[in-house]
């Protein structure tokens, strides 16, 4: 296994993957605004997808060229960066898992309310990187999606469906005890990794907003943020609202959510799916989200989930949670339900193995 690291403080988690590898290598990656800006300019001079080349990196190329001298049986390429990296000619079947459709999630960006710099931005770089990842999904034996409805998009787009499997993300619900709801529970809880621009951009729509008409009918209400690496705009958050409160990474998530009364997942701009939606509902939190939050998930609104997309209605939603316990007893209930019934791991992977073995044939 070939992998980026974010940090050396993440070697000590590939322990973990030592069993199921013989062998375990990495690169550290670094981001940061130079960085970032470098790759823009790139794109903008080759006509390359930003994101491609923010996360091209010498030493991985050698040490993919090295790798497949081994003559592998199988290349598997996880998330569309890493397809750069593909040898040529190939010497093996190809597999993508292509967790989203990424240009899908560049191109909400370019239709919603974030600076005009970023929109120009965005309204080019979807479109080199739909060329670019169509390109990726014909050149693939075999590609993954999380939900039909990215599937359908691929195809519509030109991918043969022969080639193209939809595998939802599971959840280990079994090993999950439920929160405990609590009757006075008044927090309003998010939680996911921060520096995710979506997710930037979730917090912020709830927090200037949402918040602030939820506020207005329930004054003992708090939000709070949960979540890695969050960004100046979010920690300003807190130093101008009290009721705001924004924590980093969390190594306990299930004591840091102890008496949340709603889980919000506000995104307008995604693709795929949001495992932090599985997760809440695997703890027993109940959960207020957009139609774009819950898209890939098969959830019925009103019994699974609260869906609104109007910031009104989302507040409405969870003031309507703040204010009723039988509701989100209710709520909870039927969202654990729902993923132990459906996003459980053990079949999800006896498909991704069918597949696999499928193209060895």
């Amino acid at each position: 296994m070939l992998t980026f690291l974010r940090s050396e403080a993440e070697i000590s988690l590939l322990q973990h993957l030592k069993p199921f590898c013989h062998e375990i290598d990495f690169c550290l990656i670094k981001r940061s605004a130079l960085i970032n800006l470098q790759a823009a300019v790139k794109s903008l001079l080759s006509e390359q997808p930003f994101m491609i080349l923010r996360d091209l990196h010498p030493e991985m190329c050698f040490k993919v060229n090295e790798a497949v001298k081994r003559q592998p049986d199988l290349l598997y390429v996880d998330h569309l960066q890493m397809f750069q990296y593909v040898p040529h000619p190939r010497v093996c079947p190809l597999v993508l898992d292509n967790h989203n459709v990424e240009w899908r999630i560049v191109e909400r960006f370019a239709c919603t309310d974030v600076s005009l710099p970023v929109r120009a931005f965005a309204s080019v770089e979807w479109r080199r990187l739909r060329a670019y990842e169509i390109n990726a999904c014909l050149e693939a034996d075999l590609v993954f999606t999380v939900t039909d409805k990215d599937r359908n998009v691929l195809i519509s787009n030109g991918v043969h469906e022969h080639k193209i499997v939809s595998l939802p993300i599971g959840v280990h619900a079994a090993d999950i005890a439920p929160v405990q709801l609590g009757i006075s529970d008044k927090k309003v809880t998010t939680f996911g990794t921060m520096s995710w621009p979506p997710n930037v951009d979730s917090v912020l729509y709830f927090a200037r907003l949402i918040h602030p008409l939820v506020i207005r009918r329930m004054p003992d209400s708090k939000f709070l943020i949960i979540g890695k690496n969050p960004p100046k705009s979010i920690k300003s958050l807190s130093k101008n609202d009290g009721r705001i409160e924004v924590h980093g990474y969390a190594e306990d998530l299930r004591s840091a959510v102890q008496g949340t009364a709603a889980f919000v997942v506000p995104l307008r701009i995604g693709s795929g799916m949001r495992v932090k939606i599985l997760d809440a509902m695997a703890m027993g939190l109940p959960v207020v989200t957009t139609s774009v939050g819950c898209e890939g998930i098969d959830l019925e609104p009103g019994k699974h989930a609260l869906v609104a997309d109007d910031p009104h209605e989302f507040a409405d939603a969870v003031v309507y949670l703040l204010d009723c316990y039988k509701a989100r007893v209710c709520l909870a209930t039927a969202g654990r339900s729902l993923v132990e019934q459906c996003y459980s791991w053990r079949p999800i992977l006896e498909r991704l193995e069918q597949a696999l073995l499928s193209i060895q044939c």
